[in-house]
């Protein structure tokens, strides 16, 4: 699993992208006049780990898969991917998270629901600039990580003499 990065990439998909996300919330309640502290933040974060991680490796692989097929590790290419794949995502999982809310699936559904999908809840309505932007800063991250961890070309490697 970690021969080609896949553990790196993950983790840094989780750990980077929900620190943007909470990031980007932070700074836009600080434009809108609102006083945070660190704190804030740090809560903030510790709440898009938790509720963020299933948009944010869904997001994480849909980029690995669609990057590969086009065999590109261009960052400029990653940065639109990302920005484009993460706007989608969030269009998705907000119409998923009001179709499935719709269908009252018992007390221990709604609350699984809920907690899956709370990621596009929270970028919904004002917050829905953040998308885009936390998806273009992660992907570029995700392109070095993939990078650092790409095989060389095997067909490029000399071949041993079996003598």
């Amino acid at each position: 699993m970690t021969r080609r990065g896949t553990l790196a990439y993950y983790l840094a998909a989780w750990v980077i992208g929900c620190f943007v996300v909470s990031l980007l919330q932070w700074i836009g309640e600080a434009l809108a006049g609102e006083i945070h502290t660190a704190s804030i933040l740090l809560t903030t974060y510790f709440f898009s780990l938790a509720f963020g991680a299933v948009a944010i490796l869904l997001f994480a692989l849909l980029l690995r898969r669609s990057m590969r097929l086009l065999g590109t590790h261009a960052l400029w290419m990653w940065f639109l991917s990302g920005a484009i794949l993460s706007l989608l995502e969030i269009f998705a999982l907000i119409r998923a998270q009001s179709a499935l809310l719709s269908i009252r699936s018992g007390e221990f559904g709604e609350i699984f629901f809920a907690a899956v999908l709370d990621a596009a809840d929270v970028l919904a309505g004002h917050n829905f600039w953040q998308a885009p932007v936390d998806g273009a800063i992660t992907a570029v991250v995700l392109c070095l990580v993939d990078r650092a961890f790409a095989r060389p070309n095997e067909a490029a490697e000399p071949k041993q003499s079996p003598a």
